[in-house]
């Protein structure tokens, strides 16, 4: 969290959740760059597919449908920037890809009837990703009957139950999903259709691969002629430019040169959580419920778990908790960025692991009061003798360990959540107990253990070392003493060599979140892309220069619009100019070579005459990534494995200086009809990556994706 964001929120704790989100079933990749500029028709669309324009009422709308179900089946109350963040680029995905795939699955008549999805959903051919949810990861096994009770389950919970709409609305998602995957399936069958590889094709793809020469050259590089021995001229660049185009396509980007103001505490902030900490330690020695006192009292929550000697990580701490047997408080102690005092809530002997088997009985598919009821009569019937085992296989929602009789093998207490831990490492082996979960009541029992050993529960009160307020407030006005009076970028340079700054560059593309050195930049970023003008100052949404960047304040200046599509002459002629003197590099030193050439009948007479060394290299084949003494020399490999034996070949104008090449030996080996079959199936699944992977990015840059989410996000 921000260190400002802090400031806002103290007390507040600090949940880090991990959700994964799979909502896209195709490969975007780079495909959804903004293309030309939005047309101003409407402040309210988020974008165009294909000329067809998507408002910011039905992105969100999907949106919100997919942060709810998130939630929900995350069990959170709310999600983070991030979090956010995720879901609004996989909804766009999902969109982009949506609506130009289904065009062309319509174009072509291309659909899943109902009989189709209900055979690869709940029938004998189940998609694969239906069936890793109802496989036990352990063994393995999977059980169709079982996974479709389950399945029958959710889509008929009841509509008062939240959590079970939940999975309710997964599983139609889950559905959604697999429709989509087999259109795509079927798509991709159409194209490979046409990707036939002839035999004659693929044997010479395969004796391609077969033959090896050796070789000798010599090599003449570029630096050998002076950069004042050419001369390239402002119509030639034109002329290269306008005839290789294809080689200048660019990414819209954004450049801005910034300046960071870190927000850090200082001597007088550290020294004051240290004193407010110690102040706390005669009311926490005397607290009689030191995990509550703790928790109310403390910035951080820690984990309730019971630590055994030399596993605290703290030798003096360790040492103090184990010794000390009153209520003694160990610290003020700095650690993780916070002044910490620590205290003994309970001590116990338990096993550092436990083996042990449950039968969940879920409150998502049922009222708790009868998965409660339920619960209590699966116990009494084992404690009288009843098969743990079939009754787990029978009754347990838990369908991963339900197929093991419930086992979950040995875990360890911070393995399982903490009303689950807190009874099955308190019960006796053999005890049958009932435990509540959020996912419902729990049949628990405790089938073997570790030795016990003494552990402690600690209770921990830690205060973060934040800056104060005043502190704040001074880093701000020394960001806004800077930001006085720049309006433009020479303003800006003026400033920072006056107040010893360090500027710093940034490349922005329109939906990036990140820049270098900044936390939170998504405001400078949407800003950077509403400035049609480079050149000024950026200005934040209250028109202030400050922006508040997580745990900086940040000022920054917009210094270049890169537009996509074909990069303009001026921004590549230097690069043209750099190459146009190279391929005259190449003609000079291949005109010398060509007459060191001439009358010459041996390598080594060509070598003598041109002043230049022979090399040798072994084994080059077209599969050759580069070439011993030369380097990735692509276009010398390729006419290497053209040439006769002992001819000297004519000067070849590579990547890093000019060729001359005889082949002392050429091995050509006959494919045989294995080999010829190996390769077609190589250049086949070739192809098929390439139109899995290439397909829908060529679609959407035919159809044209405008994205302007950053006017709104």
């Amino acid at each position: 969290m921000a260190t400002l964001q802090k400031i806002r929120n103290r007390g507040g704790l600090l949940v880090s959740i991990v959700i994964g989100l799979a909502l896209v079933a195709f490969i975007v990749g780079d495909a959804l760059s903004s293309g030309a500029s939005l047309l101003n028709r409407s402040k309210n669309q988020v974008g165009e597919i294909a000329g067809e324009a998507i408002s910011i009422q039905d992105y969100q709308q999907k949106v919100a449908e997919n942060e709810e179900t998130i939630k929900s089946m995350n069990n959170l109350p709310s999600l983070n920037e991030e979090q956010q963040r995720m879901i609004r680029e996989n909804t766009w995905n999902q969109i982009v890809s949506e609506n130009i795939m289904q065009k062309e699955y319509e174009s072509l008549g291309l659909g899943v009837s109902g009989d189709e999805l209900f055979d690869f959903t709940l029938g004998e051919n189940m998609h694969p990703s239906i069936k890793q949810l109802f496989t036990d990861p352990q063994t393995g096994a999977f059980d169709k009957n079982l996974a479709r009770e389950r399945i029958q389950m959710i889509l008929n919970a009841p509509a008062n139950n939240m959590q079970a709409q939940a999975s309710k609305q997964y599983w139609l998602n889950m559905e959604e999903q697999v429709e989509a995957a087999r259109k795509q399936e079927k798509y991709n069958s159409l194209l490979m259709k046409g990707m036939f590889i002839p035999n004659e094709v693929a044997k010479e793809y395969a004796e391609n691969a077969l033959t090896t020469v050796d070789i000798s050259f010599i090599s003449k590089s570029y630096n050998t002629v002076s950069d004042s021995a050419v001369s390239v001229t402002n119509n030639e660049i034109k002329d290269y430019y306008n005839s290789h185009k294809y080689l200048f396509e660019q990414q819209e980007m954004r450049q801005i040169v910034y300046v960071n103001f870190d927000v850090s505490a200082s001597a007088e902030d550290i020294q004051e959580t240290e004193e407010w900490v110690k102040e706390s330690i005669p009311e926490f020695t005397n607290a009689s419920n030191v995990i509550e006192f703790a928790n109310l009292s403390s910035e951080k929550r820690f984990q309730p778990k019971y630590y055994k000697k030399g596993e605290i990580g703290n030798e003096e701490l360790d040492e103090f908790l184990f010794t000390e047997k009153g209520n003694g408080v160990y610290g003020p102690y700095l650690q993780d960025n916070a002044y910490n005092i620590a205290r003994v809530a309970d001590r116990k002997v338990m096993p550092d692991s436990v083996k042990a088997r449950h039968i969940l009985i879920s409150t998502q598919t049922m009222e708790a009061s009868r998965a409660e009821k339920l619960a209590d009569s699966l116990a009494g019937l084992i404690r009288k003798g009843g098969d743990f085992d079939e009754l787990a296989r029978k009754y347990s929602a838990d369908q991963n360990s339900a197929i093991n009789g419930g086992d979950l093998g040995w875990f360890t207490q911070e393995m399982m959540i903490p009303s689950f831990s807190d009874t099955a490492f308190i019960a006796k082996k053999n005890e049958v107990k009932i435990t509540k979960t959020p996912y419902g009541y729990h049949v628990l029992q405790v089938m073997d253990m570790t030795k016990p050993v003494e552990k402690v529960l600690l209770g921990i009160i830690a205060k973060e070392i934040t800056p104060s307020q005043q502190t704040v407030n001074k880093i701000y006005n020394d960001a806004r003493t800077f930001a006085n009076n720049i309006n433009t970028l020479a303003d800006f340079d003026a400033a920072v060599t006056a107040n010893n700054q360090t500027k710093r560059i940034a490349n922005l593309g329109k939906n990036d979140a990140t820049i270098p050195g900044i936390e939170s930049a998504r405001e400078i970023i949407r800003q950077a892309y509403l400035t049609d003008k480079p050149g000024f100052i950026l200005m934040d949404k209250e028109k202030s220069p400050i922006f508040e960047t997580g745990d900086k304040f940040t000022v920054a200046v917009l210094t270049n619009i890169q537009e996509e599509g074909i990069a303009p002459l001026n921004s590549v002629a230097p690069m043209i100019r750099t190459e146009l003197i190279r391929k005259k590099k190449g003609e000079i030193i291949a005109k010398e070579l060509t007459g060191a050439i001439s009358g010459s009948e041996s390598l080594l007479s060509v070598a003598q005459k041109a002043n230049a060394q022979v090399m040798d290299a072994t084994d080059v084949s077209f599969s050759s990534f580069q070439i011993p003494g030369a380097g990735i020399e692509p276009k010398l490999i390729s006419e290497v494995m053209t040439l006769q034996e002992n001819q000297i070949s004519k000067p070849i104008i590579g990547n890093q200086g000019v060729y001359v090449v005889v082949v002392n030996s050429k091995t050509v080996e006959t494919a045989t009809p294995e080999q010829i079959e190996a390769a077609k199936n190589s250049a086949l699944q070739m192809n098929m990556t390439k139109i899995y992977y290439q397909t829908l990015p060529a679609l959407i840059k035919k159809a044209g994706v405008t994205d302007a989410r950053y006017k709104f996000y």
